[in-house]
């Protein structure tokens, strides 16, 4: 017979709120609510996000095109880079976002689709990590809360804003939920969910695989010590899950494989420009979009943000944070029989080793270089995880850690509390809810119309052939003009993939007057009469657009309208070209090829 829980002790297991339908109602409940007005706008609004906001939305459309309209794998096009067939074999695709929701697509549109997955990705995230918690702690309501944090703390938010892939982080937590089922208690059932979850987990991002990957060997090792069952079993079960995760991912890394035989590496992307690790200051700094206290730290955003791009904030919890430290304060050494040992240390080492990797190289402090060299360094000498190039991204598995550890410190303080007294358990746990909901909040959620300009009709109007804009782009700069592609359909000179094929930058390259337009502050010399004849003698340009809203000027006047607000990411100087190169551009057409065939506010467009 089992011992009888210990009265000091009383297990939490006990309570039966809440179960797993109503977490997942509550959890969708809070997706909607801190997503306000996301809902509203399913169809007609995408995130408030740039560059590959659209990199995304091209996906979901080049995937329909490709697969209903032209029969083919969506792994080459003929859309971008132009002329010459472009591999997509190593393109950011996020196929698991694409399929998953691809009914929602083919009903309701693209915008539906990807604003569909950011909601599943909250609710599924806070599920997945109340799952994982419940297993290890057997609180339910700890549970909640554990999962509450790990899918809406603030990067999180920011990243839903502009890279859908490494947003969709909601299979990790039932990856380890179901590893653990599998060393613990095995089954086919574990052993295939697992393998299905750290599939679906790659197939959102591939970097999401190599980001959970040590997590997952740290805790199948320390469960596997500690296992009832046989070892030789486990493992054997351990390597079948493996299998069958091969299976699956097999189809869509196959791409990758002839181009990596070949020897082709420009998939390996040089290091940013910019060191990307987080700053520790900002890990107490609230979002500087928090609704009650955001003005508060927007000056210091301002003056300290190491860089523009979404993945900066890093907020932790002020109330997240004591969580963890009290599940240490609380811990009690006896332990009842009937509940498992639960490692503070184990999970603490978990959440400072990917914090100590999320700071990136070399350490950053209140907007500060040091020469202090870290740990990231060598990661990114290690065979693919060179891949992970930006550090930032490892506060997603940190804060996992983090969650279990909060999870577990809300579980030893309810341990604390006795019926009958004014601050009982289920006080205590919806004052924390609101706590902690408050403290992540980020509302209203940022979202932009989309474009639907007169002029891309035009265009289908010209004859076949390349369409140049101007200014335009091979890498971000080129992303906006990705989305203006659904709309008109015409191949394009630039483009905007994840990895820039080697015939286009040695095309830039070639072609000055393409890197005058399509870089941002390039250093070259090019009259531009002269490289834009040579331009059209050499490419079968049919079509230029000049996009007078690109003027950096005019960029410089509507980010300072807007500094302090999100929407002042949208207009960036350096995406921009000069009034006087464009004026010249101008001029030049039209000595060229005559007056513009369509002229408005934001464009001129030119036929050959």
């Amino acid at each position: 017979m089992q011992e009888n829980p210990s009265p000091e002790e009383p297990p939490a297991s006990s309570e039966s709120f809440p179960g797993p339908g109503i977490a997942l109602l509550l959890y969708a409940a809070l997706a909607l609510l801190l997503t306000w007005p996301l809902v509203m706008h399913l169809t007609d609004h995408v995130p408030g996000g740039n560059n590959d906001l659209w990199q995304n939305y091209w996906n979901f459309w080049w995937w329909t095109t490709a697969l209903l309209e032209q029969g083919q794998l969506p792994y080459t096009t003929d859309l971008v880079y132009q002329p010459g067939a472009v591999s997509l074999a190593f393109q950011t695709h996020s196929p698991a976002n694409i399929l998953l929701t691809f009914p929602v697509l083919l009903v309701a549109g693209i915008p539906a689709a990807m604003n569909s997955a950011i909601l599943l990705g909250f609710i599924f995230s806070g599920w997945g990590a109340y799952l994982l918690c419940r297993e290890l702690i057997e609180d339910r309501r700890a549970a909640f809360l554990g999962g509450l944090i790990f899918a809406f703390f603030p990067q999180h938010f920011e990243q839903s804003l502009e890279h859908l892939n490494l947003a969709s982080i909601e299979a990790m937590p039932f990856f380890l939920f179901f590893l653990v089922k599998l060393v613990r208690c095995g089954g086919w059932h574990n052993t295939v969910l697992c393998a299905v979850f750290f599939a679906i987990n790659a197939l959102f991002s591939w970097h999401n695989l190599l980001l959970i990957l040590p997590l997952g060997i740290f805790l199948f090792v320390w469960e596997l010590t500690r296992s009832e069952r046989s070892r030789l079993g486990v493992v054997t079960e351990a390597t079948l899950s493996g299998a069958v995760a091969a299976v699956i991912l097999l189809p869509f890394a196959c791409p990758m494989v002839p181009e990596i035989l070949r020897g082709e590496t420009y998939f390996l992307k040089p290091p940013p420009p910019v060191s990307k690790g987080i700053d520790p200051l900002f890990l107490l700094l609230p979002a500087e979009y928090h609704p009650l206290w955001g003005d508060l730290v927007t000056g210091v955003y301002q003056r300290l943000r190491g860089y523009g791009s979404v993945g900066f904030t890093c907020y932790l919890g002020v109330g997240t944070l004591a969580l963890w430290i009290a599940g240490k304060c609380l811990e009690k050494r006896k332990v009842s029989a009937t509940r498992r040992r639960f490692s503070w240390a184990l999970w603490t080492f978990l959440f400072l080793f990917y914090l100590l990797l999320a700071l990136g190289d070399p350490l950053v402090i209140a907007g500060k270089q040091t020469s202090l060299p870290l740990p990231f360094a060598a990661v990114r000498n290690l065979p693919l995880f060179g891949t992970l190039r930006i550090a930032n991204r490892f506060v997603v598995p940190a804060t996992l850690a983090l969650s279990v550890l909060s999870a577990y410190g809300a579980a030893r303080t309810f341990s604390m509390l006795r019926p009958g007294l004014w601050l009982d358990r289920r006080k205590a746990f919806w004052g924390l809810l609101a706590l902690l909901a408050v403290d992540y909040l980020w509302i209203p959620y940022p979202m932009r119309t989309l474009p639907q300009p007169d002029w891309t009709e035009e265009i289908k109007k010209a004859p076949p052939g390349l369409l140049l804009n101007i200014p335009g782009g091979y890498r971000a700069r080129g992303a906006d003009d990705l989305y203006l592609q659904t709309l008109h359909r015409r191949p394009l000179v630039g483009g905007y993939t994840s990895c820039i094929p080697p015939h286009m930058e040695e095309r830039v390259q070639e072609l000055p007057f393409l890197k005058l337009i399509f870089e941002g502050r390039p250093q070259v010399e090019s009259a531009v009469a002269g490289g834009l004849k040579d331009v059209l003698r050499t490419l079968p340009v049919e079509v230029v657009v000049i996009h007078l809203g690109r003027e950096r000027e005019l960029l410089e006047t509507l980010r300072k309208e807007h500094l302090g607000t999100w929407k002042a990411r949208l207009y960036n100087p350096e995406k921009g070209t000069p009034r006087r190169i464009l004026d010249e551009t101008r001029a030049a057409l039209r000595d060229l090829w005559g007056e513009p065939i369509y002229v408005d506010d934001e464009v001129e467009i030119y036929t050959r």
